[in-house]
């Protein structure tokens, strides 16, 4: 919404500035009809009339441009992110989005010209001029603000695609090149039976082990990019013993750490003889240790009141947080892991309601139809049992970081809108000054002046405009920036990569958008000016 309102402030200074040009180039047709008797709100009524007609037609391509960005920001998300019935434009924000962009543009359109009413005809029949000199300063104000508020656009659209390669770059603590996933609904009265669901899982892994080219196979509660069960257990050792704790937890198939190569740290992984019955056992993640034994090693150590011991210690993989108190969409969380041979037969009816189940295998290379021959595996334990999906592991990262891609396009396609209606403004300053001073540069050139200080001295206008618009952007980047803390993840508020990169691309921007209408200057004729004269 502050982008928004940005994007609103800059559109509004470009119109009044762009309508500033275009009354200037139009004071001789409009002295000329107060001169032959129209009323100065005759004038103003044709102008209203005008610049209604523009803001109409302009607020309706605008509708039919946010109905293309719409569906191109859908197309970031995964299929599977949305409703069904999808996102449709909002009757109540295209009214009001209809009724802002009409009366901004009349307002800011008009306010220039009411200056018809001050046009004095006696000055201006004799000059054929109207002096400029305050609607030049009114026109660098409006640039200035422009290009500040540029700037924090700009530094924002940074800010977050920083937060976004930093993310997609995080260390996954495994190897997720070659792995296939697919989920699959046991939210079944069958599955309630312990009996019934160690079966499955035990033939459906054996399955998919014996496909051409699969190394291995494992089931697992949920995946790294996924979020876990949150589980609050007594600690019965360890420097925080008889304290309850809060950690993430899934179940997982003996082979789940070899499959995804999740590095063992310490101790061991499950064996097949953990199961109903046997000394419950767990595995926990490096941040477990870190945060609940003070870095001590716990393998052997009893974890819960069940009696459950602690056999062994794998690197941390990268999830979402499990609690509300961690805003990072991706990060290392305490984790404890458990057979799915030992799941309580109580948590197994209610934790399939909220979480689908994950077959996941590793091939040695890519294997033309391996979805049908991993479906064709399950269909062996239960025909009646289908994959809901098939998913590489970029397309749980993918999920995962969905939010933060739009909010980087959406950003970065409203810090470019936002250059470019500086740039557009910045330019026209500059083309009008060449057009209205033209007799003067060739005066000034015909005299002994040159060309190059000619065109130094008229592209001064808009570069000091832009200077002060770069130190005011500045200034409003220390308050605007902090309002992104909640979605930065990384990197820091005032993160230096990000304000150079806004500062080099607007200072670019500044020097093209001011050098092409000063290029005019090179065919000026001072022999014609002189003519003329």
């Amino acid at each position: 919404m502050l982008a928004a309102g940005f994007i609103l402030l800059i559109a509004c200074a470009n119109l009044a500035g762009l309508t500033v040009v275009r009354i200037a180039r139009r004071t001789p047709e409009i002295a000329t009809r107060l001169a032959l008797g129209a009323s100065s709100w005759q004038v103003q009524k044709q102008l209203w009339i005008e610049n209604l007609v523009l803001a109409c037609t302009g607020g309706m391509a605008g509708v039919g441009l946010g109905f293309l960005a719409l569906r191109g920001l859908l197309s970031l998300l995964p299929v599977d992110y949305l409703p069904v019935a999808g996102v449709p434009l909002d009757r109540r924000v295209l009214a009001f989005t209809l009724v802002v962009s009409v009366l901004t543009s009349v307002l800011f359109g008009m306010l220039p010209a009411l200056a018809v009413s001050r046009i004095d005809l006696r000055s201006f029949m004799a000059s054929r001029t109207i002096a400029g000199g305050e609607r030049l300063r009114l026109r660098q104000a409006l640039i200035a603000g422009e290009v500040a508020l540029t700037v924090v656009l700009l530094a924002a659209s940074g800010l977050l695609i920083r937060t976004l390669v930093h993310l997609q770059t995080l260390p996954p603590g495994f190897n997720p090149q070659g792995v296939m996933t697919a989920k699959a609904s046991l939210d079944d009265a069958l599955y309630r039976d312990p009996i019934a669901f160690d079966r499955l899982l035990d033939k459906s892994t054996t399955a998919m082990e014996r496909i051409p080219g699969v190394q291995n196979a494992a089931v697992g509660m949920s995946l790294p990019f996924e979020r876990a069960l949150n589980d609050g257990i007594t600690l019965r050792s360890g420097p925080q013993a008889g304290q309850q704790i809060m950690t993430g937890e899934l179940y997982v198939t003996p082979s789940y750490f070899e499959t995804l190569q999740i590095p063992l740290l310490a101790g061991r992984t499950f064996a097949h003889s953990d199961k109903r019955g046997a000394q419950p056992v767990a595995i926990v993640n490096r941040s477990f240790v870190r945060k609940y034994f003070g870095g001590m090693n716990p393998v052997g150590q009893i974890l819960d009141k069940e009696g459950t011991i602690v056999v062994g210690i794998v690197e941390d993989v990268t999830l979402p947080p499990h609690t509300e108190e961690v805003n990072d969409p991706l990060g290392s969380e305490p984790m404890t892991y458990i057979p799915a041979a030992q799941v309580d037969p109580r948590l197994i009816a209610v934790v399939h309601v909220w979480f689908q189940p994950s077959w996941i295998v590793r091939t040695a290379g890519p294997i033309e139809g391996l979805t049908g021959l991993m479906q064709r595996a399950l269909t062996s334990v239960d025909p009646g049992l289908p994959f809901s999906g098939f998913y590489s592991m970029n397309d749980h990262l993918a999920e995962t970081l969905a939010a933060q891609r739009v909010e980087v396009a959406l950003l970065g396609a409203m810090a470019g809108l936002a250059l470019l209606l500086s740039a557009i403004g910045l330019f026209a300053l500059v083309a009008s000054i060449v057009a209205q001073r033209t007799r003067e540069i060739g005066i000034r050139i015909a005299l002994g002046s040159s060309i190059h200080q000619a065109m130094v001295h008229i592209a001064g206008s808009g570069i000091r405009a832009s200077a002060f618009g770069f130190i005011l952007g500045l200034i409003l980047c220390a308050g605007a920036l902090r309002v992104l803390r909640s979605v930065l993840f990384g990197v820091g508020v005032y993160d230096a990569p990000s304000i150079l990169f806004a500062v080099l691309t607007l200072a670019l921007v500044t020097l093209l958008a001011t050098a092409i209408p000063v290029l005019k200057i090179a065919s000026i004729d001072p022999a014609t000016t002189l003519r003329d004269e």
